[in-house]
């Protein structure tokens, strides 16, 4: 009895010290410098003083005299997050007193009041952690000079600079005091005039805070010139401006103050300092610049509130799933590199999509890393070159199968293609031999075939060399950006494109960019539901919806397949040890999880999906049977029975692949019921119509015509309805 409780009493001691261990390590802490844009002001530490501009880079780099925030990550801590936190400068320049206000919270602000290097401390979940920062002045570059012209003797800062200063960033402010921005003719004279005013400034000039003392545009723009007032006293001294129309082509402005008010030049655009930090002290003591591969240093501006939209870009950028990667366990693996990390993308791009791209997942504190910083985000500069403002790449050299896309197909869009492909090649999965049963333990493309899905490649075609490039929507200029960035998607600016990515909102109703981009073919469509299919692709007995009756392919063959213990079609050999592996088999899962994992029910090829789909089915198209072989001449045979009810059968032949139209007519002519429209491979088929219209409804008694075209062959025939 005394051993028993002996051992119960160690039992429950280990039991105690697990569960302190276990305690202890769910309490998740890092310390990171916070990004602080617009539509984040608001109350309490994120709430300016009067006349300050609270933004914030986050990087590492901080302006003197501006306030920067500091933040206690506690994600993945669980029901244990960790809630006493404790701020501190352990190490600041000499003559600096800067100290946080708080001390004990979750978040602190700073404001560092020298130049010179800062060590920020915090103590919380029983850890220590350290966060260095170098405050500094700003020193200002111009598109005629560069940074102390230092940087020429380095050819990547050089060619960086290079790119700059031919951008808009390097004149915004240029083209905005001199009417060339939001131009619009004149509501008073008529002739064209530009629209800008004093908030205008804050984005277009380097560092601006008219409190902060350390060299940005505001402060110098807001102080006496020696006997000279300042520049912006009201916020322009011009007579040229009418409330906030400047005439266009007019530099009046411009010549003013690159004139009288020079030491304004140099911060007078959007400069290196305002997405690298103020170099002042860089210059002097060879630091290190800030840099960063998130959207933290555009965010600064492009994150405004969107019901103007003007500047909502990053706001919109916000609520995407790009912004919110999943960053699962399984991702730091180094196959889900390049794509699932906007870093990890930017160097793999830099390198000419080499396989062997270095790159390192390694994250210390949200700065870059020597490669890359490691994040998961997909921002603005995964997509965008920070110094140019153009896009890394607009070209996509092939998908995992091999397939070149074709170069005139695609436009801008083969940028998103680059990522969203599948990752896996059927040719591997389905039709290469391998251990298990002759198949690879995988039989599904990986989440993201999009690509493979608009360019009608990677599908198991069953032999069918017909399939082989069939698209639906070719004549998309800029394919994904075409539908999923079509303009009007941000109020207050319909030219804009958005950059939520979504065709859906959080409920599933279509947003504003998804019809516009659909109705300029499909009409004025008022959901997706609308976009009728050619035929009963499902053999349900109704025509509707494209998706519709995708689903109900999906749901068809998903029925036929086997399943694992949630009730979903298998993926691996693992999920099941009963089922006899065969190539048809095999490749029916692949074309299920193929159109599953396109997630556009669809939409993106509804013609491959629906082929594919149908092929495992053994359905040639919707109703349709294949009778084989291949004849010599076109025909359309006479429906059986005739007179019918409520069923009949009509056959035809076609001894070449042709677009075939096959339709039903009443004797006025009016459009009854299509059953066929579709690319057809040559052969003899038979379709059996319901007696019902394109609304599922049963025709009336009387008499009917259908009508074959296939190319240029055309035959109608008579059929009659009896009832």
């Amino acid at each position: 009895m005394k051993r028993a409780a002996t051992a119960c009493l160690i039992l429950i001691t280990f039991l105690l010290l697990v569960a302190m261990v276990f305690t202890a390590s769910a309490q998740v802490v890092n310390l990171k410098i916070d990004n602080i844009y617009p539509t984040r002001f608001g109350t309490g530490a994120l709430k300016p003083a009067t006349g300050t501009n609270p933004v914030s880079s986050g990087l590492n780099v901080v302006p003197v005299g501006m306030r920067v925030y500091f933040v206690a990550d506690t994600t993945g801590s669980g029901a244990n997050t960790v809630s006493s936190f404790s701020w501190s400068v352990t190490a600041r320049p000499t003559g600096s007193t800067a100290n946080f206000g708080q001390t004990s919270t979750i978040a602190d602000t700073l404001i560092p009041d020298a130049e010179g290097l800062y060590t920020i401390q915090l103590v919380a979940g029983g850890k220590t952690l350290t966060q260095n920062i170098t405050a500094s002045n700003y020193k200002g570059s111009t598109v005629a000079t560069d940074c102390g012209l230092c940087h020429t003797v380095i050819p990547k800062a050089q060619t960086a600079y290079n790119q700059w200063k031919t951008s808009d960033h390097a004149t915004m402010f240029l083209r905005g005091i001199s009417g060339m921005l939001e131009i619009e003719p004149n509501p008073t004279s008529g002739d064209s005039v530009g629209s800008y005013g004093a908030n205008c400034v804050k984005c277009h000039t380097t560092g601006w805070d008219q409190k902060a003392n350390n060299g940005n545009f505001g402060y110098l723009a807001h102080q006496a010139n020696g006997a000279t007032p300042a520049w912006d006293t009201t916020w322009i001294k011009n007579p040229s401006v009418t409330g906030s129309y400047i005439r266009t082509g007019d530099t009046t402005n411009w010549n003013q103050l690159s004139g009288s008010y020079a030491n304004l030049v140099s911060t007078s655009n959007i400069g290196c300092e305002e997405c690298h930090g103020p170099a002042n002290y860089h210059s002097s003591h060879a630091s290190p610049l800030g840099i960063s591969r998130k959207s933290n240093t555009c965010m600064q501006c492009h994150a405004a509130n969107p019901i103007g939209g003007h500047h909502a870009l990053g706001t919109y950028w916000l609520t995407s799933t790009h912004a919110k990667l999943p960053n699962g366990a399984h991702t730091a693996q180094t196959s889900c590199y390049p794509c699932h990390s906007g870093s990890a993308f930017v160097t793999w791009i830099k390198a000419g999509k080499a396989s062997n791209a270095p790159y390192d997942t390694t994250t210390v504190n949200g700065q870059l890393s020597p490669t890359n910083d490691g994040n998961v985000e997909i921002g603005c500069p995964t997509c965008h070159d920070p110094h140019t403002m153009q896009l890394r790449t607009t070209k996509l050299d092939s998908l995992r199968n091999g397939y070149v896309p074709p170069a005139n197909v695609g436009g801008i869009g083969q940028l998103c293609m680059n990522c969203h492909n599948s990752r896996y090649s059927v040719k591997a999965k389905v039709t290469t031999k391998g251990p298990f049963y002759g198949f690879s333990d995988r039989f599904g493309p990986h989440h993201n075939p999009q690509a493979d899905m608009y360019f009608g490649s990677n599908g198991y075609t069953y032999g069918d060399t017909t399939l082989a490039g069939l698209m639906t929507h070719a004549t998309a200029a800029d394919a994904c950006v075409t539908c999923h960035m079509a303009p009007g998607a941000n109020p207050g600016n319909p030219t804009q494109a958005g950059h939520t990515w979504a065709m859906v909102d959080s409920v599933g109703n279509p947003t504003v960019s998804g019809l516009l981009a659909c109705q300029p073919c499909h009409g004025p469509i008022t959901k997706y539901t609308d976009i009728r299919a050619a035929a009963d692709y499902d053999g349900n007995g109704k025509i509707e919806g494209v998706q519709t009756e995708i689903q109900g392919l999906l749901a068809k063959l998903k029925a036929r397949l086997p399943h694992d213990a949630t009730g979903e079609v298998i993926t691996m050999l693992a999920d099941t040890g009963t089922t006899k592996f065969n190539q048809k088999l095999v490749g029916d899962i692949w074309n299920y999880w193929f159109v599953m994992e396109d997630r556009s029910i669809g939409v993106h090829n509804p013609k491959y999906a629906v082929a594919l789909l149908q092929k495992a089915l053994n359905i040639t198209f919707t109703g349709i049977k294949s009778l084989g072989g291949v004849p010599t001449t076109y025909s359309l045979n006479q429906n059986f029975p005739n007179p019918f009810n409520p069923t009949t059968t009509i056959e035809f032949a076609l001894p070449q692949h042709e677009t075939v139209r096959l339709e039903v007519y009443d004797v006025l002519g009016r459009l009854v019921s299509t059953l066929a429209n579709s690319d057809m491979a040559a052969g003899t088929y038979r379709v059996v119509w319901n007696g019902k219209d394109a609304n599922g409804q049963s025709v009336a008694s009387g008499l009917y015509l259908y009508r074959l075209q296939a190319g240029s062959f055309t035959s109608v025939k008579k059929m009659l309805m009896l009832k």
